[in-house]
């Protein structure tokens, strides 16, 4: 817990007491933040989007550009630009190791090691740093890239994104979150016809599952974060599997691959790979909504038709005499 001062008057201001009320101040900040953020950790949306261009050569990696506004686990915010030549590079530049098969390349905020900018202000000292997958990540960072060792270091953009706190905070989470609202629209178009179908026990169970995840992409925009993606793409995927498996016609030949996916946890490390593989199954669900079609409830058979009674003789034109 933050101490304030106990200011009294007449007390001598020395910069011993102007810096425990600016560090009171900080902590008390830090701590509203990490309650707002409840404990996640990553990009913030901004006006000023995130970029970064490393520059990977000679055994070490620079940083050359970088914009970033993000928040840690500790509820440091970071607000960090780079850009242009930079003359020093003993903190922009980090040395590779090839006993590695892949690292993680953080930013690290210094809370009690400030310096001097160029506005007669004070600011919080930020340093990279380079972490194997099994380091434990300090609440003072935020991993920024994800290198691999193919012979060669290079990025990895492929499988890995910064986290972040909002989907807004990157416009390639954001296009995740597009990409499902597509396939969940599909895939509510594709079922609407099926409720009278032969799977009509599947529909009634799935149907209501993806308009409910639908219905909250749709309006949660603004506050969904990749965990909560991932856990609405967890959803719609396990959905999918019990439907099937309750339904006594349908059969899921691959369904261990969609119960294993529903049991993968949040992981920073992995969420933009997983997310991307659920998104996947996703697709493959709307491809098999298709073969639906094929099972259309048989024709109700007509009614056979009741049968005929023969027409009672009229007593008025009966004859009683003989015929001959």
């Amino acid at each position: 817990m933050s101490k304030r001062i106990s200011w009294k008057k007449g007390m001598r201001l020395t910069d011993e007491v102007l810096l425990a009320a600016d560090k009171c101040t900080a902590e008390a900040i830090n701590q509203s933040l990490m309650l707002a953020s409840a404990g996640r950790f990553g990009l913030l949306p901004s006006l000023r989007p995130f970029q970064l261009s490393l520059n990977i050569a000679n055994g070490y990696v620079e940083v050359t550009n970088l914009d970033l506004l993000a928040i840690t686990r500790a509820g440091d915010v970071i607000d960090f630009t780079l850009a242009g030549s930079i003359t020093d590079t003993s903190n922009t530049q980090i040395p590779l190791s090839d006993d590695e098969e892949e690292l993680f390349l953080t930013i690290n905020v210094h809370p009690d090691t400030w310096k001097d900018d160029e506005d007669g202000y004070m600011e919080p000292t930020c340093t990279f740093e380079l972490i194997t997958p099994q380091s434990n990540l300090s609440e003072h960072a935020v991993p920024i890239a994800h290198l691999i060792h193919n012979g060669n270091w290079e990025e990895d953009t492929a499988r890995f994104l910064p986290p972040a706190i909002y989907l807004s905070g990157h416009h390639r989470w954001e296009e995740l979150r597009i990409q499902l609202i597509d396939i969940l629209k599909s895939i509510h178009e594709k079922t609407k016809p099926q409720a009278q179908s032969l799977v009509k026990t599947a529909i009634s169970i799935y149907w209501p599952i993806v308009q409910k995840e639908l219905i909250r992409i749709n309006t949660e925009y603004e506050t969904l974060s990749p965990a909560m993606l991932l856990g609405s793409i967890q959803n719609v995927v396990s959905g999918f599997a019990i439907a099937c498996e309750v339904d006594e016609i349908l059969t899921l030949e691959d369904a261990a691959v969609f119960y294993n996916f529903t049991q993968v946890s949040y992981n920073y490390q992995k969420a933009y790979l997983r997310i991307k593989q659920g998104i996947g199954m996703c697709r493959a669900i709307n491809d098999k909504i298709d073969k639906f079609s094929l099972l259309n409830a048989a024709p109700k058979p007509e009614p056979e038709p009741a049968p005929k009674t023969e027409p009672k003789p009229d007593p008025r034109r009966s004859w009683l005499g003989k015929q001959i």
